[in-house]
Order: structure tokens, then C-alpha cells, then sequence
């Protein structure tokens, strides 16, 4: 399985830079906030992670 990774807003791939009604973006805005349960910290953009079941996982917590 391969990592994912979320383009940072107002990047060519990533959601817009401000607040907007694309489906899309919303979905990336959520994900990135979306908590790793190893660490307790926000999935965030430009970081490695895994969908695990249910959950967003930092690459580094699962691959250590």
C-alpha cells in the first residue's frame, strides 16, 4: 500500500488557499485535520500518511 500525501492550499494540487464551496477541497481540509492516533496530531499537508481502517495515520507513527 502506498502513502498518501495532501498538497498544501493554494498549491496546483491542493485545495484552495481560502475558505470555498468545492467538495473536494473540503474533503482535503478534513482529512488534514483529521487526528493520528499514535501521535494525537493533526494529519496535516506535505506529510507521508496511511488510511488504516477508519483512520488517517502518519507514515513515520505506523512505519517506526
Amino acid at each position: 500500500m502506498a502513502a498518501g500525501v495532501l498538497s498544501s492550499p493554494g498549491t496546483k494540487y491542493g485545495p484552495c488557499k481560502t475558505d470555498c464551496k468545492h467538495k473536494d477541497c473540503a474533503e482535503a481540509r478534513k482529512m488534514a485535520r483529521s487526528i493520528c492516533p499514535k501521535c494525537q496530531k493533526a494529519i496535516g499537508y506535505e506529510i507521508r500518511f496511511y488510511k488504516i481502517e477508519d483512520a488517517y495515520i502518519h507514515a513515520d507513527c505506523v512505519e517506526e
